[in-house]
């Protein structure tokens, strides 16, 4: 490996050697190479094999990145503290040439073990004419204790660390040290320098992981697969209003265990824009577990204070409308699953495609407007302003003065500096003139200068301002009727209509009507609330002169009298009767009172709604056998008020 490429970060590694044996520390070091490492040598001379863990312990915390250790000392300080250890092998070659010196003393020799066995002892001693006495050992008092027995038993020399053989020569006897081969050595330096370079890109990672979390404007908690905390940042602390140090490896603090991380660690399912209640706070929660092999090792938690996201969001929208305006609705939020609507979903997708102008003709409450915006979110033009303005509720000069604007002292109370209009504001986007019917014959004028010159003159104005709009109508009026009776002008209703959209009314589509109220129904109660699929059936059959908005007033209703029950088809159908009484009397109105408009019927109103009524008694105890209780219910009124009536009817 080249050795520029090992120094990482333009700086040496770090290491130690403890070792209880000087010529250990002299091998080892002179395999060190000085360009790429600092090796300090620590010698544990007349200590304990033990007391290697707190001087291992203390050396990492001065900055040393890996220890090498070789022997019982390695395989301790492996046990007890593991990486960065890395233990410098002993391999048979190296106990085969200590044994090889040691047989000068004597034939028989001691041969030291931690914690196991030697494998292949026999043929060492049959190699070398020589008896093995191997002594087992997993601390310093039982290897003192087991060369205390050897040497008591005849044995004059041990094979071994530094440590055996300080015991073994305060005894009379002589220690022999195994010394790993070069290659052991350089392994050994190998395995280190991988291991250190692993702990400085982790050490950089986190330290880029903390860089972030102190940069995030949210609070972070980890924790792990026990569900104790890992890593946090400042702003939680901030946020929750506690000291999460303390916390750092402990379970979870009571209080926040109720924010659900528990309970996703648990599934492994996460959890996103949960509202809990934390302290005296409301926070917004999301919790996602990470995983390792398919296996949950964490959860990692962010949130904010609810009233932070309400500022953004409030900062948001007023930006938005400082700038232009925006829709609210696009084409998903129309239900409609019937052939009728699907031919009109077509054509709204195909009108988006141009820059023409649309007059959208339907019933009130049909969603004329939801299609006016939906046309506009599907077009070139979505990233642009969309100004919508009902011509009904304006009079004719303060409408003026909002489409067109106006100059300084244009009018008395006329704004200083004066005002841009809405057809300037709306400048690369699209402007939805609703009940476009109802404007006058002066400013019918002034919009087809805008539809064929594009361009506009404030109010009070001498200078022409250049547009690019897209107009987009609505009328819940048959606009040509209109043309013809002479309140609309032909001209300007050709460029209004050169596409036109008409929406169907509710009755016209009854296959609509399950994915309607489904939708209506998660609007206003959340999905909580329920209505048959007998009790949809029956809502087909009313004529449902409101279309869409009278179904949500009726549903709204509905839930608000539910109470806590989820549903209630007798509920329903009392309202469904009430709603078709009134629908049934405002048609009657209506058609009397163009009776009574063209000069058709010379009785009053009140006579012919008499008659009316009358007239639907008589068919409702025909129907019925002239059974009272069941008529008095098919008419929603009560026994009592059905005789009171016919005694009425009878005195006439």
């Amino acid at each position: 490996m080249n050795k520029s490429r090992e120094v990482i970060n333009n700086q040496k590694f770090k290491f130690a050697l403890i070792c209880n044996s000087i010529e250990l520390g002299e091998t080892v070091k002179c395999y060190s190479d000085p360009e790429t490492e600092d090796l300090i040598v620590k010698l544990l001379r007349f200590a304990k094999m033990e007391d290697a863990a707190p001087l291992a312990r203390k050396l990492l915390d001065e900055g040393i990145e890996v220890i090498l250790s070789s022997g019982a000392t390695g395989s301790f300080l492996t046990q007890t503290i593991g990486q960065p250890i890395v233990k410098i092998a002993r391999t048979h070659q190296d106990i085969l040439r200590a044994l090889m010196r040691a047989k000068e003393y004597g034939s028989h020799i001691g041969l030291e073990s931690f914690a196991i066995p030697i494998d292949g002892i026999e043929i060492f001693e049959d190699l070398l004419s020589i008896k093995i006495r191997q002594i087992i050992f997993s601390t310093t008092e039982e290897l003192t204790n087991g060369i205390m027995k050897a040497v008591n038993d005849g044995i004059k020399s041990v094979v071994g660390g530094g440590i055996s053989r300080e015991i073994i020569t305060s005894l009379g006897g002589r220690g022999i040290v195994v010394l790993p081969t070069k290659e052991a050595i350089i392994q050994a330096f190998r395995e280190a320098k991988a291991i250190a370079s692993t702990r400085r890109k982790e050490r950089e990672n986190a330290e880029q992981l903390l860089t972030i979390l102190k940069t995030i404007k949210e609070g972070v908690i980890m924790i792990d697969s026990n569900g104790r905390i890992k890593t946090f940042n400042q702003m939680a602390e901030e946020i929750l209003g506690i000291e999460l140090q303390k916390a750092v490896g402990k379970p979870l603090p009571e209080n926040l265990r109720r924010t659900g991380l528990l309970n996703v660690l648990k599934t492994g399912k996460p959890e996103m824009d949960q509202i809990r209640r934390v302290g005296n706070i409301d926070i917004v929660i999301n919790s996602l577990p990470f995983t390792v092999g398919g296996k949950t090792q964490g959860v990692v938690l962010t949130f904010r204070e609810a009233s932070s996201i309400q500022k953004i969001d409030r900062q948001l929208r007023e930006k938005l409308y400082a700038k232009g305006f925006v829709t609210k609705y696009t084409i998903d939020h129309i239900k409609g699953e019937s052939l009728i609507m699907k031919q009109t979903l077509y054509k709204a997708r195909k009108y988006a495609e141009t820059d023409a102008a649309i007059l959208i003709q339907g019933e009130t409450g049909t969603g004329k407007e939801i299609f006016a915006h939906s046309v506009h979110n599907l077009s070139r033009r979505k990233e642009k302003p969309f100004v919508a303005i009902n011509c009904s509720a304006l009079s004719e000069s303060l409408l003026e003065s909002e489409l067109f604007g106006y100059e300084e002292g244009a009018f008395t109370g006329a704004k200083k500096g004066g005002k841009i209009g809405l057809f300037e504001l709306a400048n690369e986007g699209t402007v939805f003139l609703d009940e476009i019917a109802d404007i006058s014959l002066n400013l019918q004028v002034r919009l087809i200068r805008v539809l064929e010159e594009k361009e506009v003159m404030r109010v009070g104005g001498d200078r022409i301002v250049p547009v690019d709009i897209r107009i987009i109508s609505s009328t819940y009026k048959n606009l040509w009727k209109e043309v013809e009776s002479g309140r609309f002008r032909m001209d300007l209703y050709f460029r209004l209509a050169v596409l036109t959209l008409d929406i169907p009314p509710l009755r016209e589509r009854p296959e609509d009507f399950p994915s309607i109220v489904k939708k209506i129904l998660y609007k206003h109660s959340n999905g909580k609330k329920r209505i048959s699929d007998a009790m949809i059936e029956k809502m087909k059959e009313y004529n449902w002169v409101g279309n869409i908005r009278q179904l949500d007033s009726l549903i709204t209703r509905y839930i608000i009298l539910l109470g806590d029950s989820v549903s209630d088809d007798h509920l329903l159908l009392e309202l469904l009767k009430e709603l078709n009484g009134l629908t049934i009397m405002s048609k009657e109105v209506s058609d009397i009172s163009k009776e009574i408009q063209h000069g058709i019927s010379q009785k009053t109103l009140k006579e012919r709604l008499e008659e009316y009524e009358k007239e639907l008694i008589n068919k409702a105890l025909k129907e019925y056998h002239f059974n009272k209780k069941e008529t008095a219910k098919k008419l929603g009124i009560s026994v009592n008020t059905l005789w009171r009536k016919l005694r009425s009817k009878m005195s006439h």
